[in-house]
């Protein structure tokens, strides 16, 4: 089979035990291309289970797509001819069973178009977590923090909780809505990070690509890239301010770190809070050398290497700690 025009009829011979073995072969790989895929058999195995037609037998192989035509053309004909009616009725059973597949699948297509929700809830313990919902959307969360999304026909709605990360995929139709405390985050597609971890009584918004719209009671702002809202859950107080790349908001969740010209204070600390390591500056005063650099998901050992190189400092390694030591920078 070079196309597959219509995954339904695969499936329905699958489920009338006709499929052939090269039908079988192209099902599974397309089941196995996206877990939607999978919930769309799942779902229609389901539905079949709960009809009831599984339990009757067929005389012989069906063919579902022609079966409809076939059974037009034997009624127009019986009504021509009533000689013939006694044909038709002997293959009623079987017509019967064709008619009844195409009226599942299209009951199950408009059930699927007009009324079905999917479903994910995704939660991180210790360690930050990356998954791709049903749309495409990439997310991260952070340690600790958790999401709910429901998409339907028209919307694609998610609650969250701490701190997340998201590469929205586009879809003019159907928004991609946010909510977290009070405030409600409206975007098509874009890249943006949420922060409710860092202080539970801010919610923060921080543009990376694209546009967003953020709501907090009456007032509704436009966000675009290097843009960043806060937005206090008690007061109802709405900062907003400019971000640079060397604030490295989204680092926690694809650890790309952009450096121009940071003390290594706060580079130290950024890399401690996203890798879970130590950090020692042995010489206090090194803390005031300033990093020009980029790494993008690199190791944090390959990191500190490039560190070490940069201001020509010596590397120990004691106990799953790093320990940095060296002349001071003003030297």
């Amino acid at each position: 089979m070079e196309h597959i025009s219509d995954i339904d009829e695969l499936i329905a011979k699958h489920l009338t035990g006709e499929i052939a073995v090269e039908e079988q072969a192209w099902l599974e790989k397309w089941l196995a291309e996206s877990a939607d895929n999978q919930l769309y058999f799942n779902q229609m195995q389901r539905l079949w289970a709960k009809s009831g037609l599984g339990k009757l037998s067929l005389p012989g192989p069906l063919n579902v797509e022609g079966a409809l035509a076939r059974t037009k053309s034997k009624i127009q004909q019986a009504q021509q001819n009533p000689g013939q009616a006694k044909r038709v009725s002997l293959n009623y059973r079987w017509m019967g069973m064709a008619a009844a597949i195409a009226l599942l699948l299209g009951a199950f297509w408009f059930f699927q178009q007009n009324t079905a929700t999917q479903s994910v809830q995704l939660a991180a313990t210790e360690n930050t977590l990356r998954d791709t919902l049903s749309d495409g959307t990439r997310v991260a969360l952070h340690q600790f923090s958790s999401l709910s999304a429901q998409f339907s026909k028209n919307a694609r709605r998610v609650k969250m909780q701490g701190e997340a990360y998201f590469e929205v995929a586009p879809n003019a139709e159907k928004p991609f809505v946010i909510e977290v405390q009070q405030v409600e985050v409206t975007v098509v597609g874009t890249k943006f990070n949420i922060d409710n971890r860092s202080d539970p009584d801010w919610v923060i918004v921080s543009v990376e690509e694209g546009k967003v719209r953020v709501q907090s009671g009456k007032q509704i702002e436009f966000l675009t890239a290097g843009e960043q809202a806060r937005i206090h859950q008690r007061g109802g107080k709405f900062e907003r301010t400019q971000t640079t790349p060397s604030s490295n908001i989204s680092a926690w969740a694809n650890r790309q770190f952009v450096f121009d010209d940071v003390p290594l204070s706060e580079v130290i600390a950024l890399l401690e809070k996203n890798y879970k390591v130590k950090i020692n500056l042995v010489n206090q005063d090194l803390a005031n050398c300033r990093l020009q650099s980029r790494f993008n998901n690199e190791p944090i050992e390959r990191i500190i290497v490039v560190i070490a190189e940069t201001f020509s400092l010596e590397i120990q390694h004691q106990n799953g700690q790093y320990f940095l030591d060296g002349p001071s920078c003003d030297r």
